[in-house]
């Protein structure tokens, strides 16, 4: 039986979709990112006891990599005002 594909060639489709695929899984495994599990206290405000309560105000926990991610914008803000020729910097007003 003959294969009614034209060679074994991807189209653009194809890997483009699996790409996309890929992408939401990476996202996926992303957004369970949460603090580690620990005995459950006393309950303060609603049903979290106080160390849930302070995980929530403390984003580290959530987002372990954000001094990367800091470092990432500000080095894409400086490109970015070196491509325009913006002298200035934060806060700095010019004239």
């Amino acid at each position: 039986m003959e294969d009614e594909r034209k060679g074994d060639r991807m189209s653009r489709r194809t890997v483009v979709g699996a790409a996309a695929g890929l992408a939401a899984g990476a996202a996926s495994a992303d957004a369970q990112i949460a603090p580690p599990p620990h005995p459950k206290g006393p309950r303060v405000w609603l049903d979290l006891d106080q160390q849930e309560l302070d995980d929530a105000y403390n984003q580290a926990k959530y987002a372990p990599n954000r001094e990367q991610l800091n470092r990432r914008r500000v080095s894409g803000s400086a490109a970015v005002r070196a491509r325009l020729g913006c002298g200035c910097a934060r806060g700095r007003r010019r004239g």
